[in-house]
């Protein structure tokens, strides 16, 4: 799944996170060399010339807002100060935001499967998932413009990501987790070639989605080196084989985190990074040795199930197109008609991330990002589905079938004479019509004409 830090990164942060965490060698137990892999991502990394192992020079550079290779300055740096504010009070300003960690982390079954059990394919479904989540949440890339200006989509960002195979240690043990941190800068590149800040507001708003992007990849790269997929309780794709005993074993921060936030009450995404952050037990100094003793130690207590699973995979890797019952286009195909069932049931208008997120997460293992925007794309083009004009948050979409059925209801004879409930739709009816180009258009509560379900592809619209 993808986190987003709750708050920005400053540039001491950032620079400090790289030194003791990003880059460390303590993270990265299951690596060869103890050296964990990073890479830069992003439209404008790959337009400085950034590529390959992610640098500590062009990552400081960019913490503090400069180019990575000339230091010129390309978005306003603040120094952190402080100033007696009113009345009397000691105030401090915040400094510079370097950027975001956005933080991809693996089910636990496949960081066993990848460490434990030691493939490295699986390891390498675990980066081509992230990179792929990244590029798609990319396009929502947002520039400041600054007083009532509303933002700017850039589609553009610079990111350095660092792939760590360990928890923090709770009680000496470091479990095995898969996990990398993108490190999203911030600065974009207007169209007209200016350098601005980032509007982080889209980032957040495309967790979820980048979270689908990411479990749908990584579930279909598994099956493909086969290996059986199964959901998780929240809807992640998990690797049969494993028992539920030996996944809590193998998860004791996580454990740590919940106990936590059900001693204080709390619930939520953000509790529990709060939680995460209050429970950390002091960073210790391992060996790799020692810990992969550890892990191999819980391991053969439960019977090595991760060898058994791997070896079960590698058998059945020559029979996965053999066993594979619909083909991924047909997949793509009711799913899509399924997002677009479940999404347009009241509203008229929506946002296209919620409809990749909604069909992604329908054919989990089956289909790809990549597959449903195809299947979106033509479906798009036969009239099926709308543009809506663009809010501030980015492509919105509606569907033929909407307005039609809109327009049905406002131009009924006499569906605006009296009261009640009719008169109330038709009045909505004829507002979603005049603002069907607007993202924030929807259907009224009010009773409207029943839908048909359709099971397949919907005729296009004429």
């Amino acid at each position: 799944m993808l986190t987003m830090s709750s708050k920005a990164l400053s540039a001491g942060q950032a620079r400090t996170y790289h030194a003791r965490e990003f880059a460390s060698e303590q993270a990265n137990y299951w690596s060869r060399d103890q050296q964990g892999f990073s890479e830069w991502q992003g439209r404008l990394a790959e337009q400085w010339g950034l590529e390959g192992t992610v640098g500590n020079d062009h990552f400081a550079r960019l913490s503090e807002g400069q180019h990575p290779f000339t230091e010129e300055q390309l978005v306003r740096h603040q120094v952190s100060r402080t100033y007696e504010g009113k009345q009397g009070r000691e105030v401090t300003s915040v400094e510079h935001r370097a950027g975001w960690d956005a933080t991809f982390s693996a089910p636990k079954s496949v960081s066993l499967t990848a460490l434990v059990g030691g493939d490295e394919r699986v390891r390498e479904a675990h980066r081509d998932s992230v990179r792929v989540a990244l590029g798609e949440i990319e396009h929502y890339t947002q520039a400041r413009i600054g007083n009532v200006h509303a933002p700017e989509t850039t589609g553009k960002f610079a990111a350095a990501t660092f792939e760590h195979d360990t928890a923090r240690a709770v009680a000496g043990y470091a479990a095995p987790q898969l996990h990398t941190h993108a490190v999203i800068f911030n600065v974009t590149e207007r169209e007209n070639g200016q350098t601005r800040s980032v509007q982080s507001h889209e980032l957040y708003a495309s967790q979820h989605y980048g979270t689908a992007i990411y479990r749908a990849e990584l579930a279909t790269r598994l099956q493909k080196l086969g290996y059986e997929i199964e959901r998780g309780k929240d809807g992640q794709p998990e690797i049969k084989g494993y028992t539920r005993e030996y996944l809590e074993a193998s998860s004791p921060r996580r454990q740590q985190v919940q106990d936590y936030k059900r001693e204080q009450g709390i619930d939520g995404a953000a509790a529990g990074q709060i939680a995460a952050h209050r429970t950390r037990d002091k960073k210790e100094l391992l060996s790799p040795e020692e810990v992969q003793r550890q892990h191999r130690e819980l391991a053969g207590q439960f019977g090595y199930q991760a060898d058994r699973v791997v070896a079960e995979a590698l058998e059945r890797t020559q029979k996965v197109q053999q066993e594979q019952t619909r083909s991924p286009a047909q997949t793509a195909q009711q799913a899509v008609t399924y997002a677009r069932d479940h999404l347009f049931e009241r509203d008229a208008v929506q946002d296209r991330r919620a409809l990749y997120e909604t069909a992604l997460n329908r054919g989990m293992g089956e289909i790809t990002h990549g597959q449903v925007r195809q299947e979106f794309e033509q479906r798009m083009q036969a009239g099926e589905f709308r543009e809506a004009q663009a809010s501030v948050r980015g492509p919105q979409i509606t569907t033929a079938h909407m307005v039609r059925m809109e327009r049905d209801l406002a131009d009924a004879p006499g569906a605006t004479a009296g009261g009640g409930h009719r008169r109330e739709a038709a009045l909505c009816a004829r507002r979603v019509l005049t603002r069907v180009h607007q993202a924030d258009a929807r259907v009224c509560d009010a009773p409207a004409p029943e839908r048909p379900r359709a099971a397949g592809r919907r005729p296009a619209a004429a």
